[in-house]
C-alpha cells in the first residue's frame, strides 16, 4: 500500500511487521546499517523518540498444569498467574531515527534479499524530511491474543479526526498546546495510527530546543488514556532535533 503523500515525502509500499521484544541496544552508537534487531526495537519502543506505555489487567492469566490451556479465573494450578499487559507503543514516525529503525527492521526481515528497488524505497522513506507536519504513530501490541489487544485496536480503527480534535495534543514548556490536525487509523503497512499534527504555527517551527518537553496526550477512551513525555534534549540526532 502506498502511504499518502501528504504523510512523507516519498510515498513508498512498505509492509512493516513488527516485534514486541525489548532489549538494550547501541543505535546511538553505531550507524543504522549496523543496527541489530535488538537496536532497533529499542529504538522503537524505548528511546528519545519512541515510548511505551503499559496498562495492566487487574485479572490474571492462569495456564493449567496438564492441558497448558490458558484461561482467567482462580483455578488450582501449578504456575504462579501472570498479569495480562497492553502495550501501547507511542512513536515519533516524522523523526528520522524511527524511521530508520523501521527500514533497518525490514531488511534484517528479509536475510539479504531486498531488491535493489526496494532498498532505494527504505533508503528514501528513512530519510525524508517532514517540512509541515509532525506525526505520532500508535499501536497496540501484547503477548496475549484475547479482548484487550482486540479492544485497543478496535478503538484506533475506529477513531476519526471529530473525535480527537478537541482532546488530542501535544504540549510544550509553559503550557502551549497544539491540537490534533488529522488523524489516519492504522493501514496495513504496520506502522499504527498517525495522529497529526501542524509543524509550523505562525510561520515558526512549534517545537524548538527551548521547548524543554513534548507532551503528548491521547484519550482512546475511559481506559486507555494515552500520555507520554518526551525530553526534547534527549531528541537530537546526528547534530539535529528530529521529531
Amino acid at each position: 500500500m502506498k502511504l499518502s503523500r501528504r504523510f512523507l515525502v516519498a510515498g513508498v509500499p512498505l509492509i512493516v511487521f513488527l516485534s514486541s521484544l525489548s532489549a538494550s541496544g547501541q543505535w546511538d552508537k553505531k550507524p543504522p546499517a549496523e543496527w541489530t534487531e535488538k537496536d532497533a526495537i529499542k529504538l522503537l519502543n524505548d528511546s528519545p523518540w519512541g515510548r511505551t506505555q503499559t496498562f495492566t489487567n487487574p485479572m490474571e492469566q492462569y495456564r493449567g498444569p496438564v492441558t497448558g490451556r490458558q484461561g482467567v479465573g482462580n483455578q488450582q494450578t501449578n504456575l504462579p498467574p501472570t498479569a495480562l499487559h497492553l502495550n501501547f507503543r507511542v512513536r515519533f514516525l516524522s523523526s528520522k531515527p524511527i524511521r530508520q529503525a523501521l527500514s533497518r527492521l525490514l531488511e534484517l526481515k528479509a536475510k539479504g534479499k531486498v531488491s535493489n528497488e526496494v532498498a532505494e524505497q527504505l533508503k528514501q522513506f528513512a530519510s525524508g524530511e517532514f517540512l509541515e507536519i509532525i506525526v505520532v504513530a500508535v499501536s497496540a501490541e501484547s503477548d496475549d491474543t484475547g479482548a484487550n489487544v482486540n479492544q485497543a485496536n478496535a478503538l484506533l480503527s475506529q477513531g476519526s479526526t471529530a473525535k480527537f480534535k478537541n482532546n488530542t495534543f501535544l504540549e510544550i514548556k509553559g503550557g502551549k498546546r497544539m491540537f490534533i490536525q488529522e488523524y489516519q487509523p492504522p493501514r496495513p503497512d504496520g506502522f499504527g495510527a498517525r495522529f497529526i499534527f501542524q509543524r509550523i504555527v505562525d510561520e515558526k517551527p512549534f517545537i524548538t530546543p527551548e521547548s524543554d518537553e513534548i507532551h503528548f496526550v491521547a484519550p482512546l477512551s475511559d481506559v486507555y488514556r494515552l500520555d507520554r513525555r518526551f525530553k526534547v534534549k534527549e531528541m537530537v540526532y546526528e547534530g539535529k532535533l528530529e521529531y
